[in-house]
């Protein structure tokens, strides 16, 4: 089982605060309150910066000591050294001490760096010189701005063991075992549109999972990705399941001639099933994942011959698994769908295949998505990902969630919130200062210094 992160704690942040963030486990959301100036934004990226391997950005932070701690038992300290460390360019920065506790194991200490100027030599033979390390665990392409991780480095330019080793710093496999399972993710909520294209430069900024990136310049929105995401997602299952279909079907006739034995069910069960069926294929059709021309199977009246039976059972089984393939698709827009109706004034989403999912009026006029206000896309933005784009057992770390809501929606939040994690299964430390969002949930909140009212 993956240990999960159960208590982050800093001490001496910006030489003046402590704080002690507990993750509640079992409820899975954690909602951290404080005045403004406590460190609640720097908490959420320190967090992120642990679990991405950016450790250079705690070289930026001024801090005496930081523990994570996990459900397992497991630890990691980092606590800033007094001895700087020469860089590849000639400079300096602050080391930062690592150390990692595993119940069972020896005590690891390690100190992370950057390339010295033997292994940028050496890395250049095989990645060239458009390609420069931003973090232990980022490289930027300053070609167009691709972000790439450290593992898809290695494999890309095919680097040797050696060599690879080298970029690791010693990072103590113990690290990599804790915090590899755990797909870390800071959303700031202000940051989730496509930023417009610089008119001086032919790349586009956009951002995803809280890293800044650059790419060719295309235009579009967010939104249009997401609903070009949905497009896509129906497109593999629906790939998925013509492949079963095909493999059921071809050895249907086979497995009708080769039953033996009696029949499983009763007439009347038989009818059962096949209505259960029906009413399956009807909440797909209605959920926009299978088309609407299918046609229910019509029982006739009296009984059944036994191989007649025979073979409809076997019908049933195949039908059977060739639905269950689209079942967690169909949880996962049904819930979309439900938390967009509280959300939307005057419209509805509407879930299509063709175009991953259109907004419609309650005139019944089609809505560009770029003209939705943007409290409404960044709203439809923020579920679509937490339903579609996070894997289970993440850690997702959400920045004001409030801005661009207004208070109704606050009021929803956790809520809607709380059922995405009963879907996906993942756990949530926010940061907020509204009253509206808290309401009734302040069980969940750790306070950072003290709130009014």
């Amino acid at each position: 089982m993956t240990s999960r992160l159960a208590e982050f704690e800093i001490r001496g942040l910006f030489g003046l605060y402590s704080h002690r963030i507990r993750i509640n486990l079992a409820e899975r959301i954690t909602i951290i309150i404080g005045p403004n100036g406590r460190g609640k934004t720097v908490c959420l990226k320190f967090i992120e910066a642990f679990f991405k391997k950016k450790f250079a950005y705690f070289r930026t932070i001024p801090f005496s000591m930081a523990q994570f701690t996990f459900s397992g038992g497991e630890a990691v300290t980092i606590v800033p050294s007094a001895d700087g460390e020469r860089t590849a360019d000639g400079g300096s920065f602050q080391k930062m001490i690592f150390t990692i506790e595993v119940p069972g194991n020896d005590t690891k200490s390690w100190t992370p760096g950057t390339m010295d100027n033997n292994l940028n030599r050496e890395i250049r033979r095989f990645i060239g010189s458009d390609w420069r390390q931003a973090d232990y665990n980022l490289w930027i392409d300053d070609r167009d701005g691709e972000e790439i991780d450290l593992d898809e480095l290695t494999t890309r330019f095919n680097l040797p063991s050696k060599l690879i080793s080298a970029l690791r710093h010693n990072v103590p496999a113990e690290f990599d075992v804790l915090v590899g399972p755990i797909d870390c993710y800071l959303i700031e909520t202000q940051r989730l549109l496509v930023l417009p294209k610089n008119e001086n430069n032919e790349f586009e900024t956009f951002v995803h999972a809280g890293r800044r990136m650059r790419r060719p310049a295309a235009g579009g929105l967010a939104i249009q990705e997401k609903a070009a995401k949905l497009k896509s997602i129906f497109k593999d299952k629906l790939s998925e399941s013509a492949n079963l279909s095909q493999s059921l079907d071809r050895t249907f006739p086979l497995r009708v001639f080769d039953a033996q034995g009696s029949v499983k069910f009763s007439n009347e069960q038989l009818r059962q099933e096949l209505r259960k069926l029906d009413e399956r294929r009807e909440a797909f059709m209605a959920a926009g994942i299978l088309d609407t021309d299918y046609q229910p199977v019509t029982m006739r009246s009296g009984e059944i011959e036994p191989g007649v039976a025979k073979a409809l059972e076997i019908y049933v089984s195949d039908t059977t698994q060739k639905l269950n393939t689209f079942n967690d698709l169909y949880a996962r827009v049904d819930l979309l769908k439900e938390l967009m109706a509280s959300r939307f004034i005057d419209k509805t989403i509407q879930i299509d295949r063709e175009n991953g999912f259109k907004i419609r009026s309650k005139t019944g006029m089609n809505v560009p998505l770029e003209k939705l206000s943007s409290g409404e896309q960044h709203q439809l933005i923020l579920v679509f990902d937490l339903i579609f784009e996070v894997s289970k057992n993440s850690l997702i770390l959400i920045d004001e969630p409030e801005l661009s809501l207004h208070v109704a929606w606050q009021r929803t939040f956790i809520e809607g919130l709380e059922k995405i994690i009963l879907l996906n299964e993942f756990d949530v430390i926010l940061a907020t200062h509204s009253p509206a969002l808290i309401a009734k949930h302040f069980d969940l909140t750790v306070e950072l210094g003290p709130v009014d009212g």
